[in-house]
């Protein structure tokens, strides 16, 4: 699916709500910004990738994340079939203050709920 203007727009919202969600522990929230068989790969970080919101959310309120989460430097491209892919800077502020830099690898697609990610892998480099 080749993105719109609108769609980088919407998609961009997702990305910034999924780190406000994250990290204000309102883990209930995550299918405003998660499809339902999302894949979560955080190996990165020593997590084994999940897949589902239950599992996501789990993963999320374990310990070992950082306490904030910055989303920058969105770039949307046409993705297979419904889907689009979105490469995307993360900068995470971890305790004792240090900020890690981060590659977000997504795929999202459009629900009747507004674009949702389906896959969001991270990569630490």
């Amino acid at each position: 699916m080749k993105p719109t203007f609108k769609d980088t727009v919407e998609i961009a919202r997702v990305l910034a709500l999924w780190g406000h969600i994250v990290d204000d522990h309102e883990l209930s929230r995550v299918g405003e910004v998660l499809t339902e068989d999302a894949v979560l790969d955080a190996g990165t970080f020593g997590f084994d990738p999940v897949v589902g919101l239950d599992a996501i959310a789990s993963v999320l309120s374990a310990d070992g994340h950082a306490r904030a989460h910055h989303t920058t430097n969105v770039v949307v491209s046409e993705g297979p079939g419904d889907k689009v892919r979105v490469r995307s800077k993360g900068l995470g502020v971890v305790d004792g203050g240090a900020v890690i830099s981060a590659v977000y690898e997504d795929e999202l697609r459009r629900t009747d709920d507004g674009w949702r990610i389906a896959r969001h892998a991270i990569h630490v480099k």
